[in-house]
């Protein structure tokens, strides 16, 4: 009998009941950040990217093209449910990536509640550290911005296709799985183009070295790494778009730690709790990091957004925005869906772990996991209340 017949009823239930109650507040949220003008009640950047796409016709992401159609159309108000769709859409792929992480060892029910949390936890917040729950943090939990919206849910499925590739690169990468993926990669980055900027390189690393190891053909090899052609056109005509006259945008600059830092004078250590979990797990099993795939994915994913985030800014009025920081922010989902599963097979043998320090540190991560999914729904919860999602003090 397989693990998914053995799970309780109270799984799917519980699984139906909570995706729909978050979609549904999510929804809510959305129609509350429509309405907002100026203070810090129901706070967003949805009516920017709003006036932006049909007061300004400034076209950086396919959520400009949504926004500008709906306009157009005079159903404007549709919006909000079309981005509860995106949250449910980010669920349903974060439960399909832990699914295929832990080689289909987990029921579907069970992934989507362990997604729900994955797309709950916030850093782990201690006063005075940094200006706020969310300023000076890094958070892959992020329900203000519209474009993230539409990256997170397609990069999420972007990566699972390509994993299922890379998988079996030799016997997968046929020409409609290239097709196939090259398209959604295309997508994602025109949805916004962090993606591409903290992915691709992780993608890199890996084809580098599946010519090195000779995995699959030399010629089917490069033909792969082609897939990212189109992508490098969405970004000449974003960049084209958000740095031409009058966008507000004056180049790119590097400047260490200046936006990252912007909101905290502990930035090392407000960068260890954003995603204390991953790496207390990451420190448990640094010895498997080079033989499981997945784990090195993910931290080169991170690693890369991270280092992204720290070197670069904008220059001109948006130099202290943290634009940057949208590719690192995605990849913390990874992280933290990868040491999840982890997690949850080494709690498996928990009670015939002979090693004493070991329990308590499994049972030390459990804690900061409780806390980061804490911080997450009191956030979450102070959001539909109409606090800013800056979040001061």
């Amino acid at each position: 009998m397989s693990d998914k017949k053995k799970t309780p009823p109270v799984f799917k239930i519980s699984a139906a009941v909570l995706l729909v109650t978050y979609c549904a507040l999510c929804v809510f949220l959305y129609y509350k950040f429509m309405g907002w003008t100026e203070g810090a009640v129901y706070e967003s950047d949805l009516p920017a990217h709003i006036s932006l796409a049909v007061d300004d016709g400034l076209i950086y992401s396919l959520i400009s093209f949504i926004i500008i159609g709906l306009s157009k159309a005079g159903t404007l108000e549709l919006l909000p449910i079309l981005l509860g769709l995106f949250a449910a859409l980010s669920v349903f792929f974060t439960a399909e990536l832990l699914i295929e992480v832990s080689d289909k060892k987990i029921d579907s029910n069970v992934a989507i509640l362990l997604a729900l949390l994955l797309n709950i936890v916030m850093p782990c917040y201690i006063r005075g550290l940094s200006d706020g729950r969310y300023m000076g943090m890094h958070a892959s939990s992020i329900w203000h911005n519209s474009t993230y919206l539409m990256m997170k849910w397609m990069g999420l499925w972007t990566i699972l296709v390509y994993l299922r590739i890379e998988k079996d690169i030799a016997g997968k990468l046929t020409t409609k799985s290239y097709l196939f993926f090259t398209c959604i990669l295309t997508l994602t980055t025109a949805a916004k183009p962090n993606f591409f900027l903290a992915v691709t390189p992780a993608m890199l690393i890996f084809l580098i070295v599946d010519l090195i190891t000779k995995r699959a053909p030399f010629g089917k090899l490069v033909f792969f790494a082609t897939s990212v052609v189109p992508s490098f056109a969405v970004m000449v005509l974003q960049n084209n778009a958000l740095f031409r006259a009058g966008a507000g945008g004056n180049g790119i600059m590097i400047a260490p730690g200046k936006a990252m830092s912007a909101h905290t004078g502990y930035l090392l250590v407000v960068s260890f709790l954003s995603i204390a979990f991953p790496l207390m797990m990451l420190l448990l099993h640094i010895k498997e990091i080079f033989k499981n795939r997945y784990l090195l994915f993910a931290w080169l994913c991170a690693g890369t957004g991270y280092m992204e985030y720290f070197l670069f800014s904008e220059k001109g009025s948006r130099n202290m925005d943290a634009n940057f920081s949208w590719g690192y922010a995605f990849t913390i989902i990874l992280i933290f869906g990868i040491a999840l599963i982890m997690w949850i097979n080494d709690l498996k043998s928990f009670k015939t772990c002979k090693s004493i320090v070991k329990k308590v540190y499994l049972a030390g991560c459990g804690a900061v996991l409780a806390y980061h999914t804490w911080c997450g729904l009191l956030f979450f919860v102070r959001l539909c209340m109409g606090v800013s999602y800056m979040m001061w003090g």
